[in-house]
């Protein structure tokens, strides 16, 4: 096994990270948000954490178009033979058309390093330049080989990270023993050994499901990298799951979400669908079509899950929906006066105005006292426009925040005392942070609504609030029989507690969906203080 050669997995280089970034939300809206049923996870390449978790999925139905740079016909044809065997069960698919444009670019050499860019990052890179490379196919290579090497990054092309570094894994590694063997087969530093065995892909697409030791995505083990003897044989096919797993992230009969199938809409906004990040400015704005039409235009309930503020002005964003219509609205994401907003981003749910279920609106805490008179504690009681037979379920997600640059940034939207006529809203803040105002949408609809639930979670519910970290993960379970399948989650933020010394960089998302639950996860990057935050979500079948 040890004269196996491997692949690696290419960053984005610095300097155009933050145009991938931005093609990627531009290509798929969903690449800053997890929204995505079943086992497909989007986000970042660099589980560190140390850049912006942005994922890297295609659009669905999207024909990648590739283009050979290099290499003689016969490792030409090869290539494309076994590459196309994707095509059978992605809706994603590649198409060899050699156009200038292509997205797909291969370089053939001799030089022993094959690597891959993944996914959505392949459109960052400038069109002279290689997205892919094979290092050690020739025309005597046997197809076997071929088809081992191939079709693996191909995978990578998909956006599919490695099996082997799938968080549900557990590979027992020998790590000292790793270090040395791929350093000395591979050439690799520790860094790189890290990036492309240990470290876990959280974000990227990967399945969150048993390891699957027959993917194509994963490397072959040596026992003598583990501790136990675990072993991981080569592979050089698709495995049963690797075609059912790709057949459900880019569904080759629609897209990968559909519309929720409860009279209900929803939409999603990233100011880096529009702008870089890097070129931050105070209004951002984007027309978002719904999931769904209606006959008149709805309501909405808007809530924040991205936010990256720099911290030398007060923490000031703004998340709403304007030009309302039928079939869309514009959303925005907006900062003003000196605040430097590098991106945001939004989550939003449509519900018919007259809908029997579903109510919605939105509390202020300057609807109680102006914004220069702040006050710690805001509470207001909110009735319902229709009264429900029994008390419903309620939930909020902050819209609007603005605070004292110079105190850490907390606040804390909840519900209490609901009833069936109303409930109160709570804004508040603690300790010596100064909250000048915030403003929370809530949702109301029936506890007993069929193919619906909601709840909240915290990081304060996986670890205390004195030990932060940036990166956390929980599990949020479902009521038992409420989904056959796995529903579509919409997540907003709804607390906060972050170190006013760096920037605010916080972002929402969940993983791992099934019809039984999610992993919920509050991360932050770079050097961030996340003590603590929290959010509220709603799942529709």
């Amino acid at each position: 096994m040890s004269d196996i050669q491997i692949c690696t997995i290419m960053p984005v280089p610095d300097d155009l990270r933050g145009q991938a970034d931005t093609l990627a939300l531009q290509e798929n809206p969903k690449n800053g948000h997890q929204l995505t049923a079943g086992g497909a996870v989007l986000g970042t390449q660099n589980p560190l954490a140390l850049a912006l978790p942005v994922g890297s999925m295609w659009r669905n139905k999207r024909v990648l178009r590739v283009k050979f740079l290099s290499g003689s016909d016969r490792i030409k044809q090869k290539i494309q033979e076994f590459a196309v065997q994707w095509n059978e069960f992605s809706g994603v698919t590649f198409s060899f058309d050699n156009a200038d444009d292509a997205e797909i670019r291969i370089n053939c050499d001799s030089s022993g390093q094959s690597w891959s860019y993944v996914g959505t990052d392949c459109l960052g890179i400038p069109k002279n330049q290689p997205t892919m490379n094979f290092g050690w196919l020739t025309e005597s290579t046997p197809d076997a080989e071929y088809s081992r090497v191939v079709i693996h990054e191909f995978g990578h092309a998909l956006g599919c990270g490695h099996e082997h570094q799938s968080p549900a894994g557990g590979i027992p590694w020998n790590k000292e023993a790793a270090y040395k063997y791929y350093g000395d087969q591979n050439g690799w530093n520790h860094d790189q050994v890290d990036r492309n065995i240990f470290d876990y892909y959280s974000f990227t697409i990967t399945r969150l499901t048993d390891l699957d030791k027959k993917s194509i995505m994963i490397y072959a083990i040596p026992k003598s990298l583990t501790t136990n003897g675990y072993f991981v044989a080569s592979n050089n096919v698709l495995s049963a799951t690797d075609k059912e797993f790709i057949g459900g992230v880019y569904p080759k009969g629609g897209s990968a979400t559909t519309a929720a199938k409860t009279g209900t809409a929803v939409s999603t906004f990233n100011t880096m669908e529009v702008r870089n990040w890097q070129t931050p400015q105070s209004q951002t704005s984007r027309t978002v079509k719904f999931s769904q039409s209606f006959e008149k235009p709805p309501a909405i309930a808007v809530g924040l899950n991205w936010l990256d503020i720099a911290n030398n002005a007060n923490i000031r964003v703004n998340a709403f929906a304007d030009s309302i219509g039928a079939d869309s609205a514009v959303f925005h994401v907006d900062s003003w006066a000196d605040t430097t907003l590098y991106s945001g981003g939004c989550v939003g749910l449509e519900v018919a105005q007259d809908d029997p279920d579903f109510q919605l609106g939105k509390f202020s805490t300057t609807d109680d006292h102006p914004w220069n008179q702040p006050r710690p504690k805001t509470s207001r009681r909110i009735n319902f426009t229709r009264p429900y037979s029994s008390p419903p379920k309620v939930i909020l997600w902050l819209s609007q925040l603005d605070m004292d640059k110079n105190k850490n940034w907390r606040v804390n939207a909840t519900v209490t005392n609901v009833d069936t006529n109303g409930f109160t809203i709570n804004l508040d803040t603690w300790s010596d942070t100064i909250l000048y105002a915030a403003t929370a949408h809530w949702i109301a609809y029936p506890s007993n609504k069929a193919g619906v639930t909601s709840g909240t979670f915290n990081v304060t519910d996986i670890r205390p609030w004195n030990q932060p970290q940036l990166l956390n993960t929980g599990r949020a379970n479902f009521p038992a029989n409420t989904f056959q399948k796995p529903p579509l989650i919409l997540i907003g933020l709804n607390s906060l507690d972050v170190d006013h010394r760096q920037n605010l960089r916080v972002k929402l998302g969940a993983t791992n969906i099934s019809a039984s639950g999610m992993d919920w996860r509050i991360d932050s990057w770079f050097d961030t203080t996340l003590y603590a935050a929290g959010g509220s979500y709603i799942a529709l079948s």
